[in-house]
């Protein structure tokens, strides 16, 4: 279950000509913005968050579009995956100093089980860290970490158990709500949702963004001068909930966010506050019928 919050994206309804225009920039709640002014900001932040559903090989082309505008601006930059656990780390610095091929990178980390994604839709990022000498951060832990927290709860795994992840900020009464609904949705149908398997669950959810929050803050110490951007699941970044709540708690205070927008995405959810800017993605072409 802590698995489908990672890459969730907001249920489709009305089409996206009512709400974000295919390849332009919104603010919810303000309208349309300007792509240069938008990344000035954005590259004065110390962190910026970029959301993606993990499938979505649009999200990771619009991505590696943004990846490129910052750096264009601010070429000090630090990438955090979090497709890759921390074990993953030497292999990423091999990568990036030219050491690897793209076949040795993807087999080193154990891309396929730790991730399980087509390595194709990712393979972009990594040609452009390597092209630019972007250092890369793998910002998760052990999967199996997360699922014994979600298992036994905070309190049933030791600290030393948790690869040092510490105590996360406890969740917003918003974010409990959303994720309570998440799990309820998820169910299967009959059974009751019962508090303390939720309350599992919420926690292995909490400890998952404290994981990638304390990666992403250890880059802004010993890098005080680059910019930190941070891929992962849109349901990470939605609201500030996730890891953004979890990096003020770590006292990063500028943190940036910026999800991609479906053709389908509903526009109910696309209110201020859900990010700073969304992109409106562009749908892709349709092939000419015989």
């Amino acid at each position: 279950m802590a698995a489908l919050c990672g890459g969730l994206v907001l249920a489709p309804a009305l089409p996206a000509a009512s709400c974000v225009t295919p390849g332009s920039w919104l603010e919810p709640g303000q309208g349309e913005t300007e792509s240069a002014a938008l990344m000035r900001r954005m590259s004065r932040q110390s962190v910026v968050l970029l959301g993606e559903t993990h499938d979505s090989a649009a999200h990771h082309d619009w991505q590696l579009d943004t990846l490129r505008a910052l750096h264009a601006l601010r070429p000090r930059m630090v990438i955090g995956l979090e497709m890759l656990p921390r074990g993953a780390q030497p292999v990423l610095d091999a990568w990036v100093r030219g050491e690897l091929s793209e076949a040795a990178l993807f087999e080193r980390t154990d891309w396929k089980r730790v991730w399980g994604m087509p390595p194709e839709l990712y393979a972009g990022i990594f040609r452009f860290a390597r092209e630019k000498a972007v250092p890369l951060r793998a910002l998760n832990i052990d999967r199996k970490v997360v699922r014994e927290v979600s298992r036994l709860g905070l309190a049933g795994v030791p600290a030393a158990s948790r690869e040092g992840v510490g105590m996360p900020a406890r969740a917003q009464p918003p974010y409990r709500d959303w994720l309570r609904q998440v799990w309820s949705d998820h169910m299967p149908a009959g059974k009751a949702v019962q508090d303390d398997a939720f309350t599992r669950f919420l926690d292995g959810q909490l400890l998952w963004d404290r994981a990638m929050a304390e990666a992403l803050a250890g880059a802004v110490r010993e890098q005080p001068d680059a910019l930190v951007v941070g891929l992962m699941g849109s349901g990470h970044v939605i609201h500030g909930y996730g890891v953004e709540h979890q990096l003020r708690d770590l006292g990063v205070p500028d943190v940036g966010s910026l999800l991609p927008w479906d053709a389908d995405g509903d526009c109910a959810d696309l209110v201020a506050g859900v990010a700073d800017a969304v992109f409106g993605i562009v749908p892709p072409a349709r092939s000419a019928q015989p």
